[in-house]
């Protein structure tokens, strides 16, 4: 069969658009910038994991039992003041899931950061010394730590999704929408471990015979957690705006 330069150019053609947006960076990032967000992914990953191995090995039923005794922990239900039993029960159960979320929470994102490093690495290597290397994902990443990063800052996911709209504009121009997954990623780790803070809850008032207010407050949780991912995406979307404009006119 006879190539002409026509089909070739076809078949480039019709290859380009994800080489694109994988490869192609109008303002590349290093990649030791990638291993640097690695290492603090990594970093945050490995605090919640010796967290959640404190809370789930440390904080016993031994331990509760001694901190409600002495008062420390005292919890009111419906304005209803549970005997020291319910109490420790109630108790158990939050510590319990609480401390499983710090670990499955922790191990995602030791995971995570071993995962993003690996692809990015594969990345520069397929692209060679010359060609400069970024994707729309990479960048919401960069974000989303950022945000972390800068958590202290009030209204932070704007700042984080700024600079993901401001590396992704000369790319593809979807400055906003890299700057509302940026803000989303940032709020993952907290969504995943309020939602089995959420499954203890319940597990507590069901082990005090109230699973009845337990739906309620697993009602009022899951609205909680929408709140959180859509003020992550959205103040993230925003910044993803401001930075794309910043990146056009710079």
């Amino acid at each position: 069969m006879e190539m002409t330069d026509d089909t070739v150019s076809g078949e480039r053609g019709s290859a380009t658009s994800d080489e694109r947006d994988d490869l192609v960076f109008a303002r590349p990032v290093p990649e030791y910038v990638d291993w640097l967000v690695g290492v603090i992914i990594a970093l945050g990953g490995m605090a919640l994991f010796v967290g959640g191995t404190v809370v789930t090995f440390v904080v016993d039923r031994e331990l509760l039992a001694e901190d409600i005794e002495s008062g420390q922990i005292t919890v009111v239900v419906l304005e209803r003041d549970l005997t020291e039993a319910e109490m420790l029960e109630f108790s158990l159960e939050v510590v319990n899931w609480t401390g499983i979320g710090l670990l499955v929470t922790g191990i995602g994102l030791v995971l995570f950061a071993i995962g993003y490093v690996a692809f990015r690495h594969r990345a520069h290597q397929s692209a060679g010394d010359e060609t400069p290397v970024g994707t729309y994902r990479s960048s919401a990443v960069l974000g989303a730590v950022a945000t972390a990063v800068l958590s202290f800052v009030p209204f932070s996911p704007i700042l984080g999704g700024g600079l993901a709209g401001y590396l992704e504009q000369p790319a593809s121009g979807r400055s906003v929408s890299v700057g509302a997954l940026s803000g989303f990623l940032s709020m993952v780790p907290a969504l995943v471990l309020l939602g089995f803070v959420t499954v203890g809850l319940y597990a507590g008032f069901a082990a005090i015979q109230e699973a009845g207010l337990g739906f309620v407050v697993v009602a009022g949780m899951f609205f909680g957690l929408l709140a959180i991912g859509a003020y992550g995406a959205g103040l993230g979307a925003l910044g993803g705006f401001a930075g794309g404009r910043l990146a056009e006119n710079g």
